[in-house]
């Protein structure tokens, strides 16, 4: 079954959501991650950097067996893209 975040929500107004990455990067210390799907957003993990920013996973251009780390705006102007 498809999860979807708050994120994805309130960026595209959709009428529910099953888990806020907000929720799980409060509970992460500098340089941790943690493994979470959006489907909305096409995110993998949330994770809180060495300077504490929110930092989403998602699969690399290079290689999809890589991760690699944007911005919640990044996240969603590349959902914004793929639909």
């Amino acid at each position: 079954m498809a999860e979807f975040s708050k994120q994805y929500q309130d960026a595209f107004g959709f009428d529910h959501n099953d888990f806020d990455y907000a929720e799980l990067f409060n509970n992460l210390n500098l340089n941790e991650a943690v493994g979470q799907i959006c489907e909305g957003l096409g995110t993998l993990a949330v994770a809180k950097s060495d300077e504490g920013k929110m930092l989403f996973g998602v699969e690399a251009d290079s290689n999809p067996e890589y991760i690699k780390w944007i911005s919640l705006e990044d996240a969603i102007e590349r959902a914004k893209a793929f639909n």
